[in-house]
């Protein structure tokens, strides 16, 4: 499916490729601005470059617990993390990614495409889980961010909850 032929490909197929390299970032930005729970949170930010939802789940699952010790990422990149211009590039390069559906999307065309190419469906489950996992981990690590709604936009929407609150607030991170 993916053999250079660009314009062969459905852009709503390759607007979820796209994104499913940006969800990483944003669960770096997530994940490593609170990493003091049991286990360390970058490994599974890492590996989810790679291998998507299915090397988050068991950090959600098995290693999201109380808090045991102070953050754990170093300084120079929990200041980048926490920066308005990190998080705006977020946003920036989500609807950077969205341009490619200018010329409208399909449906069907997506959903032929689904049931012929296991990647593909594959793709969109990873999608589906990736934007689960980050509306829980702004309600699940940010309780007292204002406007957690924000937080389902898809891939925007937690950047964005950080940056609506990324005033220095008593408790937010």
């Amino acid at each position: 499916m993916f053999v250079g032929n660009w314009a062969a490909i459905d852009p709503l197929v390759l607007t979820v490729f796209n994104s499913l390299g940006i969800f990483p970032l944003v669960f770096l930005t997530l994940l490593l601005r609170n990493d003091n729970k049991r286990w360390p949170a970058w490994p599974f930010s890492l590996v989810s470059f790679a291998a998507g939802a299915f090397a988050l789940l068991p950090y959600f699952a098995f290693g999201n617990r109380p808090p045991e010790r102070t953050i754990r990422t170093p300084k120079f990149l929990l200041h980048l993390l926490r920066s308005k211009t990190w998080l705006i590039f977020l946003i920036v390069i989500t609807v950077a990614n969205l341009i490619t559906l200018q010329n409208g999307i399909s449906i069907d065309s997506y959903m032929d495409t689904f049931n012929a190419s296991q990647l593909v469906s594959v793709m969109t489950v990873d999608w589906f889980v990736l934007w689960g996992l980050s509306v829980y981990a702004v309600y699940q690590f940010y309780p007292e961010a204002r406007m957690k709604e924000l937080a389902f936009i898809p891939i925007a929407g937690p950047p964005l909850v950080l940056l609506i609150n990324s005033k220095k607030q008593a408790g937010f991170q």
